[in-house]
């Protein structure tokens, strides 16, 4: 997986981590609200509960994030680690071949029997 895709899961894990917290705070609310028209409940009690609630659903989105954190960390620095193996085998795979060309193209000497026929031929 590549860097910006692992950011951008974590950035959906926070918003959707985001999104509960309101979804919980908004269902408080309601929770709040009818306890209140049903008279089973006072305002100091609601407020109470209601503080309750928004102070488990911040508990719970510190552990998402921190959770998520680490499991990006860990993704990254696995793939990090895979990417420079990698680029290790190609890197000595690429010398080897370079090594093969260079032996390929580079001009053979010729022996001192062969040179010194040569001189004899064009006299």
């Amino acid at each position: 997986m590549e860097s910006d895709e692992i950011k951008q899961l974590a950035r959906k894990a926070m918003l959707m981590g985001i999104g509960l917290a309101v979804v919980t705070k908004e269902q408080a609310e309601a929770m709040a609200k009818q306890l209140l028209e049903k008279g089973q409940a006072n305002e100091d009690d609601v407020k109470k509960f209601a503080d309750e609630i928004l102070a488990e659903a911040e508990k719970k989105h510190r552990e998402v994030s921190a959770f998520v954190d680490k499991q990006v960390k860990e993704a990254t620095a696995r793939a990090e680690a895979f990417a420079k193996k990698l680029k290790t085998q190609y890197e000595g795979k690429l010398s080897a071949a370079e090594a093969k060309l260079k032996a390929k193209l580079k001009p053979k000497k010729a022996s001192k029997k062969k040179k010194t026929a040569k001189k004899k031929k064009r006299r």
